[in-house]
């Protein structure tokens, strides 16, 4: 198996036809060199690059959707949290009703108690 200069031009040729890209243009010339078929080689090399970007694109994506999955786990501790602190502060709000009610109640028997007081002084 000689190398075919003619047949490198012309894999070179087949390869910026199918791929237009540089590993498609190379693989089409070293084919047609060496005599194989530079069309089947430049379609190998074109498969396994779109398999490349394939695989690139998916893992791509799936990062992505790993970094939604963690933002949702984010947002829904986040949401979680507050619903905690609101949930305390109302208690803490009815607590301190609950202890004004009880000072006025205190404040209105006292009041009672100072008025018997002063009517029984005088």
């Amino acid at each position: 198996m000689g190398f075919n200069v003619l047949g490198a031009l012309s894999g070179a040729a087949q390869g910026a036809i199918f791929g237009a890209n540089p590993i498609t243009i190379g693989a089409g010339a070293l084919a047609g060199a060496t005599g194989g078929s530079g069309a089947s080689t430049v379609g190998g090399a074109t498969n396994s690059y779109q398999n490349l970007i394939n695989g690139g694109y998916l893992g791509a994506t799936e990062g992505l959707e790993a970094q939604q999955m963690t933002f949702q786990l984010q947002l829904q501790a986040q949401s979680q949290q507050f619903d905690e602190m609101n949930s305390e502060r109302s208690e803490l709000l009815r607590q301190q009703n609950s202890l004004r009610e009880v000072a006025m109640e205190q404040r209105k028997a006292d009041n009672t108690i100072v008025k018997e007081f002063i009517r029984s002084i005088g």
